[in-house]
This record gives C-alpha cells, structure tokens and sequence, in this order.
C-alpha cells in the first residue's frame, strides 16, 4: 500500500474496507503523523485567534 492522505474520509475508507492490513498501515501512518504534527487542532485554534485579533 502507498502512502494515503491521512483526511478523516481516507481512514473511514480504511474502515469501510474491512482490510484488516490496509487498517492497520493507515492506523500506523496516522499515528506517526499526529506525532510529527502535535496538535494541530490547538494550532488551528490559536491561528483562528490570531486571525480575530488583527481584524479589531
């Protein structure tokens, strides 16, 4: 399998297929990528923030 776009739509094809080994290097794959990303919702939040504070 190939690298795949880790969107929530991508990991619920994983799950729709019920390929137990797509399931698993998709399942491997995200969690290295949240551990390179960190938080990204917290970052959007903060960006969304920042965003708010120059427009007053």
């Amino acid at each position: 399998m190939g690298v795949v776009m880790l969107y929530a739509a991508g990991i619920r094809e994983a799950i729709a297929s019920n390929d137990l080994e797509k399931m698993k290097a998709v399942a491997e794959q995200a969690k290295q990528t949240v551990r390179e990303q960190g938080d990204l919702s917290a970052a959007l939040v903060e960006l969304l923030e920042a965003i708010e504070k120059l427009r007053k």
